[in-house]
């Protein structure tokens, strides 16, 4: 069986997959760090935004 990779995350999609909180999708999608799209009355969040965005986040170092 071949797994389609979805185009576009809804808002509950986009937590799961970036293990966060609405709110702060929300918050990350105001401050214009995570792109988003409406289509009708839904919020979508593209997959290469949601990429750039994870991939845009500060490394963890330990001590710093």
């Amino acid at each position: 069986m071949t797994t389609i990779k979805p185009a576009a995350l809804t808002i509950d999609e986009f937590s799961q997959w970036a293990r966060m909180g609405k709110t702060r999708t929300y918050e990350e999608i105001g401050k214009g760090t995570l792109r988003a799209i409406k289509v009708g009355r839904r919020t979508l969040v593209p997959m290469d935004a949601a990429e750039a965005w994870l991939a845009a986040q500060p490394s963890f170092r330990v001590g710093a």
